[in-house]
């Protein structure tokens, strides 16, 4: 059977993209798929798809082989990328992606065996396993007794999601954080059509939102995992998300893709990186 290799990297999103790449390709060209989770013990990043009911889950490294290669609990990078670049130059042909978030059709039509390398950030890839993916993303675990206060609002009312994203976007040059106006036009149009709601910020810096977010008033999911925050942002009805595939993926898994769904057009993050049912507004990320 022919066989091929996506590899898993970087944050939960992005996992999630690479590993949504991964089964489309299974179930669309009937071969083997094998996964390769590559994570140094000195990464902030963790694997994390394992937390979610997947179903592709046989790897090209084993995990018994690679805590060895990494000197049990400590890092050991050179030796396990060594050792996977060898693998690579054995049995397979290297696919890495030559453009982000633009869909190539070559590349899921491949003959010889191939380890890919990239993101594959565009629902062109697998948006015909929608359903099937969507009941794998489901956590094993239950939310932890923190977050059942969150879920219990989000739950009784009309819930919109609202993702901030700075601390690694935050930089002197090449600054990736979105501006107010973003968020300020979004909240405009979606009081428009809903109404009343009720506004749930999820981010990962805090105190910047506490000091500086005055655009509405706002619930602020503080003090739980972000697993957690995850399947909260998930649960509510409407999001206006980030330029972040955090954000991304919870409104994708959310009740019709998102319900109503406001999300910015900027740089990279293009037309063909969105789900047609979305509402996209061009925006600048801040200076």
């Amino acid at each position: 059977m022919l066989q091929h290799v996506v590899r898993i990297s970087d944050g939960l999103g992005n996992q999630m993209f690479q590993y949504a790449f991964a089964y489309a390709l299974a179930r669309r060209t009937g071969a083997e798929v094998l996964i390769d989770p590559l994570f140094w013990g000195t990464s902030l990043r963790k694997y994390q798809l394992e937390k979610f009911k997947v179903t592709n889950t046989k790897r090209m490294v084993s995990r018994v082989w690679d805590y060895i290669l990494g000197f049990g609990p400590r890092n050991g990078r050179r030796f396990k990328d060594g050792y996977r670049q060898f693998l690579i130059r054995k049995k397979y042909q290297l696919i890495k992606e030559k453009q982000v978030m633009c869909y190539d059709e070559n590349l899921v039509s491949q003959t010889r065996p191939s380890f890919y390398m990239g993101f594959w950030q565009t629902p062109r890839y697998f948006e015909a396993y929608y359903e099937e993916l969507k009941s794998q993303f489901v956590r094993k675990k239950n939310i932890s007794v923190q977050a059942l206060d969150y879920q219990k609002r989000i739950q009784e009312e009309t819930s919109v999601a609202l993702h901030i994203r700075r601390t690694d976007y935050v930089r002197q040059e090449g600054n990736a954080a979105l501006g107010f106006e973003f968020y300020e036009e979004a909240l405009h149009r979606m009081q428009d059509r809903l109404g009343a709601f009720q506004l749930f910020v999820f981010t990962d810096d805090k105190e910047f939102v506490k000091k500086n977010f005055k655009l509405r008033e706002y619930v602020l999911v503080d003090k739980v995992c972000d697993l957690d925050e995850f399947e909260l942002m998930r649960q509510c009805d409407h999001h206006i998300i980030a330029n972040s595939t955090f954000s991304w993926w919870a409104a994708y898994l959310g009740m019709d893709k998102g319900g109503i769904v406001y999300a910015p057009c900027t740089g990279i993050w293009s037309q063909e990186f969105y789900p047609k049912e979305w509402n996209l507004i061009d925006t600048k990320t801040d200076i």
